[in-house]
Formats: structure tokens, sequence, C-alpha cells
């Protein structure tokens, strides 16, 4: 097929060191039983735990409380969830036994909080501890070499801060010093169906989607794969495959020849069966016409880029275009043509043209310079504009103001210690390189990683936000996500930690810790209403219904003593205010001036005054005494002789605690 774009030049079936994938699955929409195809041999059994803890076996040896236990994590895969507190622990398997200096390379996926250390046969002195992430799966190898005839493949667990809470997943043991994409074991490998996708990349896609549409495939018998190899060769005929020279690298194919891939696939009963394909590497072709216009819904599968320099700026090179940036000479010009090829196999070109400036013009001239021993001086000038230089070597001449348009094909670290990127401006401010211009409509990325982002819109969906400084001992921390927001401070100059959080259903509580005694307070708000509360057990909040403190008591009836009896002796503490109330109570014969004590608060009781709190009592007209001691006794006093009287005894105090 012949494509012809807008000021383009005509290209046919150009191969771009395209390399082809394949994927097996038990379903048709790749998802049950998915793993990549032409990777080592899994020598391990039940390698993704879907059976349990069959063919391993657990060494939790002195582990507090050790577990290894078969769970589901929330990726929805099968893993192992090993915990425990103190000494190292580890799992182990036997595969079929191996020869001394066999050399094996053993791969899982683990996350979690402690160290793990992956030993592809039992040699415990070849391989070190890797820090486990808490926030993602990593992957975790090691190539070991067998010290001696043994079937012993060892996942070790050392614990950070005497904790060990890692999954694993995903185990793999293959022959060789390269970790391949995980695969079952070929005995344990049935799939019924393959798909298969082509790009750029050396890496296959773990997204089964990538390999759509998914063709039903089963070896003789119900058979399973046991390796995909795939080569490459040279031709110059279309139709015949190549009998010889296969390589498993892309050669370089003279234009007009032809490129051939050669996919091997063999089952585990050692049958195997081969397929072909084949890609034409065109001629150059001739300009051609304007094209008509693409077609709707056909998206872009490569964007390629190269650059050319021209005397002319206005008719694009025929020769001469590169990958990286050419040199060009001031007042020539750079020229850059974008090559877009379509899901449909169509591509149309693009050119782009800039002038490469002059040397700045002279300036005007300055003034006139003192006079001289040796007469006067000559006029002084300025600076004409620095312009800007294109290059694939740091400017040995640099001054504040210059521009670099960095040309090279790999990163390079500056004089200054900039690390410089590919096609990246650069502008001298006299100390330091720093990036002068990035103009961008997307920008997609895994990292960003900037002194400010000032942007008019940020949205993020479905994430979070999390930002982390540290000042010396001084660390803070800024979480957003979900519906919480999170800010944390610890001071390790005063070894404390300030905490305030916003929740949509928790409410805003903020909290103060005391890091060497373990004290904290705490204060928020939340449906309920406003508190606070401390790590001794005070509170107080305010609710609909009022005030409630920790040192609240509620109406508490005490025994009467000293002949008095009947009636009713209570007392109770509200909003920080101790309340007592007698009524009803009989009493016996009094003395004029006498107190006869008749109750007594319980021991350590919060309404204990610091000081006695005396008031008046009635009884049948009668002006009587009633006081509350400082050691927690309850007194009356008759100012006149009485005789004993029948429930007419009635008094009340109150006063703040304390």
């Amino acid at each position: 097929m012949t494509i012809v774009a807008s000021n383009s030049l005509t290209v046919s079936n150009i191969n771009d060191g395209t390399i082809t994938h394949y994927a097996y699955a038990y379903s048709a929409d790749g998802k049950d039983g998915f793993y990549v195809g032409g990777g080592g041999t899994n020598l391990l059994f039940n390698s993704n735990f879907s059976s349990g803890l069959a063919n391993w076996h657990t060494n939790l040896g002195n582990n507090k409380d050790g577990k290894a236990v078969v769970t589901t994590d929330s990726d929805g895969d099968t893993c192992i969830h090993i915990t425990g507190t103190g000494a190292s622990c580890g799992i182990y398997s036997s595969p079929s036994p191996f020869n001394q200096n066999q050399i094996t390379t053993g791969s899982v996926l683990a996350k979690g909080t402690g160290r793990i250390r992956v030993v592809g046969l039992e040699s415990r002195l070849t391989s070190n501890f890797g820090i486990v992430s808490t926030e993602s799966y990593s992957k975790v190898g090691s190539t070991t070499q067998a010290s001696s005839n043994t079937n012993a493949f060892v996942v070790y667990f050392s614990p950070v801060n005497n904790v060990v809470d890692v999954y694993i997943k995903f185990v793999k043991l293959e022959q060789g010093d390269k970790d391949t994409p995980w695969s079952p074991a070929p005995s344990e490998a049935h799939p019924s169906y393959i798909g298969q996708y082509t790009d750029f990349s050396s890496t296959a896609s773990t997204d089964p989607s990538k390999y759509a549409p998914w063709i039903i495939f089963k070896g003789d018998d119900g058979t399973g794969i046991k390796t995909t190899t795939i080569t490459y060769a040279g031709s110059t005929s279309g139709t015949t495959a190549p009998t010889s020279g296969w390589t498993t690298t892309v050669p370089t194919v003279a234009a007009g020849s032809y490129l051939w891939t050669k996919t091997v696939w063999t089952y585990t009963d050692n049958s195997s069966e081969t397929g072909y394909s084949v890609t034409y590497i065109s001629k150059d072709g001739n300009n051609g016409n304007d094209g008509v216009a693409g077609k709707d819904g056909v998206g872009i599968l490569t964007t390629t880029i190269t650059y050319a320099g021209s005397t002319s700026g206005t008719t694009a090179p025929t020769s001469g275009w590169t990958s990286t940036v050419p040199t060009v000479a001031a007042g020539s010009y750079l020229w850059t043509k974008t090559v877009w090829a379509y899901t449909d196999n169509t591509s149309e070109t693009g050119y782009s043209v800039a002038k490469m400036g002059n040397n700045g013009a002279t300036g005007p001239q300055g003034p006139q310079g003192n006079t001289g021993p040796q007469g006067l001086t000559g006029p002084s000038g300025v600076d004409g504009d620095p312009g800007k230089v294109v290059s694939d070597t740091e400017p040995t001449t640099r001054f504040k103001g210059l521009t670099w348009k960095y040309s090279g094909t790999a990163d390079l670290t500056a004089s200054d210690g900039t690390v410089i990127h590919l096609n990246t401006e650069y502008y001298y401010n006299g100390t330091n390189w720093m990036i002068n211009y990035l103009s961008a409509n997307n920008i997609e990325a895994n990292s960003i990683k900037a002194d400010k982002i000032d942007a008019k819109n940020l949205t993020i969906t479905d994430g979070e936000f999390v930002s982390t400084t540290t000042n010396g001992p001084v660390t803070t921390s800024t979480e957003i996500k979900d519906n919480h927001i999170a800010i944390s401070k610890t001071d390790g100059t005063v070894n404390t930690r300030n905490d305030i959080a916003l929740d949509s259903e928790q409410g805003l509580a903020q909290k103060f810790t005391n890091i060497d005694t373990g004290f904290y307070r705490t204060a928020g708000i939340n449906y309920q209403g406003p508190f606070t509360s401390d790590s001794d057990g005070n509170y107080a909040q305010l609710t609909p219904q009022g005030t409630k403190l920790s040192t609240d008591v509620p109406w508490t009836i005490l025994s009467p003593l000293g002949g008095f009896s009947g009636g009713l002796i209570r007392f109770a503490v509200k909003n920080g205010v101790a309340h007592f109330s007698l009524a009803g109570l009989s009493c016996p014969s009094m003395t004029a001036g006498n107190w006869i004590k008749c109750a007594q608060l319980p021991t350590g009781s919060i309404a204990i005054p610091s000081e006695n709190q005396v008031t008046a009592a009635f009884t049948n007209a009668t002006v009587w005494g009633f006081y509350v001691s400082k050691s927690g006794g309850l007194y009356l006093q008759s100012t006149s002789n009485s005789p004993a009287l029948n429930g007419l005894v009635n008094a009340s105090n109150s006063f703040p605690i304390g």
C-alpha cells in the first residue's frame, strides 16, 4: 500500500524495528490464567499459590506469632501473607534436584514491612536482603550458583523494627542469569487462548486487552505450552521462508527485501508447532501529490521525529535527516520532519522550520571613559544579543543570559553538576544551567519532579496527593486521599508530633503528641459537637443537650450517718460545680452549736472541696447550718437546742470543684 500526504515523502510499509509479543490465557478475554510467553521455563510448582501451600513449606523458626496464610490481595491475586515479630523466617519449595554449579535466577513480587532475600538455589551467602516497599509490589530476585547438589528454593524474610508483614506472589525459578515475566510450570500450563500485539518495545505488556483478539489455541491432546521461541531472518523472497540465518535479534534488512519472523511453540509433551510472518522493507518512493483527507476514527500508532539543516527556509531537504538535532550554522535553517503512522497502516508527514539566529548587532556606543595616564580611553560598547547555542557538548564559554539547546543523544552532566536532558533548552544564570522553557499541550508521565507547578486547573482522577518535606530534624507531610485530608509535622528537636485531619464523615481533629512520654491531647469537632481530650482520661464535649466533662458525676445517693435517717441525701457534679441536696431528713435531738456528721463522700471523690463549704439549712421555721468539709464529710448544726425531728430537715449547697 502506498500513502501520499500533503507536503510529504512517499512511504511504503516501512519496517522500523517492531517486535511481536505473545501471551496465553484460559479465557477468551485473556484475564483468566494470563501469562506472557517467550520467557524462561518456571521450575516451581504452584508458583501462584492457587493450590494453597501445596509444594511449599514454612520455616518460622523463633519468629514470635509467625504465620504464613494464603489469601487474596487488593489486586485480586492469590498470594501468601507472612507475619510475625522477632527473628527471621522463610518459606521454601523443592523442585527437581540440581547439580553442583547450576546457575539459576529466582524472582518474586513482594510488598509490606520487612526485608526479603530470594535464593534461586540453597546458598545463603550469595544473596543480600532487599527492603520491601509498603506502597506497591516490586520485583525482588537474585542469581545464584548451587554449591552442591540441592533441590531447595528459598525465600527469607528479615524483620524491620522487629516486624515482618509481607505479601508475596508470582514466584519464579528459571535456569540462567536473567529473570523473565512470570509463567506457571510447564506441567501446570494448559492455555486455551493465544493473543499477540506488535510495538517497538522489548518489554511485553501485562495488560490482557493489549493482546486482543484472543484466538482459541491448544496443543495436541490438551497439552500446555512449555516455551515460545521467536527468531528473525532477512530474505529476498516474500513467499518462501529462509532456511538459515535465524537470530534472536532483529537484523538489518536491505530496502526491497523482506524481514521474516518465526515463532516456535514447544508443548509439554515435547511436540512443537512453527508459525511465520513477513514484512516488506520498502525502497524510497517518489514525491507524490496532496492526499485525500484521512478517515475518521483512526488513531496514531507511532510518531517519528527527525531533523536536518538547510540553507533554504522554503524547500525541505531531501537528505541528511537524523534522529538528533544537528549543529546548524548561524543564518541557516533547522528543519523538523514529523511522520505520524496510524493504526490503519497509513501515514502522514509534516514539516516545521526555524532560522538559526546570527550574532546580535553591535550595541550603541557607550559613554566615554575616564582620562588615563596615556590619554583618553576608547568609547565602550554594550553587549549584543547572546543568541542561542545548539550543540551536543556544553559550551566552553558561559555567561549569564546564554541559551543552550542540547542536541546530544544521551543525557550528560554539565560542569556545574546539572543533568542535561535530551532535546531540552537551558539558560545559564551565571552559576548554573536551568531549564529555560518547556511547552506542551499534554504531558503524560509516571513521575514529574519540579520545584514549582503553577497551573490554572489541576484535576486528579482516582488518585491521591502526597507531599513530604524534610528540613533538618523537622519533617512535614500532607496527604489528600478520597474524603480525607491529613497534615503532620514531627519536630526532632523537642521530639513532638502535631497532626490535623479533616474527614467528611469523622469531622475535624487536631492532636499533639509528646513522643518521649506518650502523652497526647486532642481537640476537634464533628456532628456530635466540639470536643477535647487527653491521654490522662480528661475530656470535655459540647452537645445539643449541653456540656459534658470527664469530671461530671450523676446524682448519687449517700447513706445517712450519726442518727440521721430517712429522707434523701445525694450529690452530683455538673460542668465543674458540685451540688448537694438534703430533703425530708429525720434527725436526732440536737444541742445548740454542735456539728453532727450526717453523710460521707466516697474516698477520692472529685466533689470533696479543698476548703470547708458552709451554707444554711432550713427545718420547720428553724435556721440550721450545713457544710461539706475538706475531708469529705457532710455536717448539720442547730443554732439552738432542738428535739428530734421527723422528716423536716432540708438543705442544699453548691460550689466550684477544686
